[in-house]
């Protein structure tokens, strides 16, 4: 027979060029080095970038830049904007190069780069926008894939920004969120559930109650502590995102519901049955008004809430379950589908472990019509299904 599983549920993330020695020198002995020529390719399969970027557009950014650089200085302040802006502009390109192609990413290090020289050397290693390249830098090492050589331009900047404009200031509280992200990446788990924890607290000292802002650093630093294995944290934290969501939407908003499913997964683990199938039920009556019945949306929540029965030792209860998950799979991938055959095979299964046979073989006899359907007389599925089926037959007599 098909293998069975149970589906989780989830909620409804090259050398750094140096800088210029003496920025306050001629320009002809600071300019850099004129770089390669822009590699604008992208992968045929990737989406171009946003904000309707073309090769000629950057292209014209770059001779832009290349002028200013001339005319004014490569370490004048107009020359220093240009250059972030243009970075940023890549940057964009960047996020929607291939995964692992880092090609566009070096390019806006190396401008970023060439820009954190010249301000350390005029404006001082921890003014405003000096820490703010460092974060930049930080950022762009994390999203291309290099997260130990983001951790100490975001601790630069972190370290700053706290020295600078105090704890409880909200670019305070994105540096420290970013190096949590940074630390994470890099396996560091603990000092980034440490990190994420002083900016929730911090956070909600803050910001206004039930902040967007809030909610997302909350729902993240759920994330950390479930994939940490600490479930006494997420468990704890899950029942005060409910809280949250119950005070700032109400008790039957969509949201609400959501975490009270990630909570029956949480004590489902725990293997607390009793409280599993609570929140499952409770999730699952909220959103049947939400998505209605038959919706893909809860398919997989009916399937859940059989697990949980299943686990407790009691398979009667669990069938009714598993015939609303099989009618919701119908209902949305229609009767063919691997999800749909997937739930007929579990569906059949349990009604033979609860001894319920003639049910068992009527919906076998439907998987055999399915699978004929699918792949006809030849499907290899079938040898098993119809051998399982005559062993119920068997049974009966």
């Amino acid at each position: 027979m098909t293998a069975l599983f149970r589906k989780k549920g989830a909620q409804d993330t090259p050398a750094d060029p140096p800088g210029p020695a003496e920025p306050g020198g001629p320009a002809e002995a600071d300019a850099p080095a004129e770089p390669e020529p822009l590699d604008l390719r992208l992968d045929e399969h990737h989406d171009t970038p946003a904000l309707h970027l073309t090769p000629d557009l950057i292209t014209q950014w770059h001779a832009e830049l290349a002028e200013m650089e001339r005319d004014l200085g490569p370490g004048h302040e107009d020359v220093l904007r240009t250059r972030n802006n243009y970075a940023m502009l890549l940057g964009s390109w960047a996020a929607a190069a291939p995964p692992g192609d880092t090609r566009m990413a070096d390019r806006v290090l190396a401008l970023l780069e060439v820009n954190l020289g010249y301000q350390e050397a005029s404006l001082g290693p921890d003014h405003r926008a000096t820490l703010s390249t460092c974060q930049s830098i930080g950022h762009t090492h994390l999203t291309a894939g290099r997260p130990e050589l983001a951790i100490p331009y975001l601790e630069r900047a972190l370290e700053g920004r706290e020295h600078d404009e105090a704890r409880d200031d909200e670019a305070t509280l994105t540096a420290r969120e970013k190096l949590s992200d940074a630390c994470a990446a890099a396996g560091m788990t603990d000092r980034a559930i440490a990190l994420l924890e002083e900016t929730v607290a911090v956070s909600e000292r803050l910001l206004p109650p039930g902040a967007e802002t809030v909610r997302n650093r909350k729902a993240k630093l759920f994330d950390a502590h479930r994939d940490a294995g600490r479930r006494a944290e997420a468990i704890a934290l899950c029942q005060e995102i409910i809280r949250d969501s119950e005070r700032f939407y109400g008790a039957h908003h969509l949201d609400t519901y959501v975490w009270i499913d990630n909570l029956a997964h949480l004590h489902h683990d725990e293997q607390d049955l009793e409280a599993a199938i609570a929140c499952y039920e409770r999730a699952i009556a909220g959103l049947e008004q939400i998505h209605g019945p038959d919706s893909e949306a809860i398919s997989y929540r009916y399937h859940n809430l059989a697990i949980a029965h299943l686990d407790g030792g009691h398979p009667d209860r669990a069938i009714p379950h598993l015939e609303a998950a099989l009618a919701a799979c119908e209902h949305s991938f229609g009767a063919d589908h691997g999800r749909t055959l997937d739930a007929l095979v579990y569906l059949v299964n349990v009604l033979d472990r609860a001894g319920r046979i003639a049910e068992a073989v009527e919906a076998t006899e439907r998987l055999v019509a399915a699978l004929l359907r699918v792949g006809g007389p030849d499907h290899p599925g079938l040898p098993e299904v119809r051998g399982h089926l005559e062993e119920l037959k068997r049974s009966l007599r």
